[in-house]
């Protein structure tokens, strides 16, 4: 028998759950606190959440070795394909993408950062198709907006320069 060396993410899953948790925890901690009862009242769950995360991660990380994940990079590394590179880039854009939609949010409005951000999304999947793209995204902020604000009575963050 072969002696094969199994590749697994136990390594760097342990430290992302530990930093997770830890990040998670800090913020469930300044939970603004309640004025009745108990105090921290409003943070239990998500401190015991963020208790957890970091308790699993740290027996992820007992358990498992550096080695394997070294050996797992590799292997992936190995048997990359170009769609394989492809779709990771498709990803990491719709990320930024998403993180980019959150901060501008409150600033541009819905309508507009949803139109941009929707837009963006459809470009990287369908990247020769931008009038298509541009015009369903500007139906779907607008017609999503009718239907939160007028409709269902939801308001949603306006467009400063055209007051929807």
């Amino acid at each position: 028998m072969e002696n094969h060396k199994k590749g697994n993410f136990d390594f760097l899953t342990g430290v992302i759950s530990v930093i997770f948790g830890i990040v998670y925890g800090i913020m469930a901690f300044s939970l603004k606190r309640s004025p009745m009862g108990e105090p921290l009242a409003p943070s239990i769950f998500p401190l015991i959440v963020a208790a957890g995360l970091v308790l699993f991660g740290i027996i992820l990380l007992l358990k498992s070795n550096i080695e394997s994940t070294k050996i797992a990079f590799q292997k992936i590394k190995e048997t990359t394909t170009a769609n394989d590179i492809l779709s990771r880039k498709m990803i990491v854009l719709t990320v930024v993408a998403a993180i980019v939609y959150a901060i501008i949010f409150h600033i541009l409005g819905y309508v507009i950062s949803t139109f941009l951000f929707v837009g963006f999304i459809m470009s990287v999947l369908e990247p020769k198709k931008i009038v298509k793209n541009l015009i369903i995204s500007a139906i779907f902020s607008i017609v999503v907006y009718y239907i939160f604000f007028y409709l269902l009575g939801i308001s949603l963050p306006m467009t400063p320069i055209i007051n929807i």
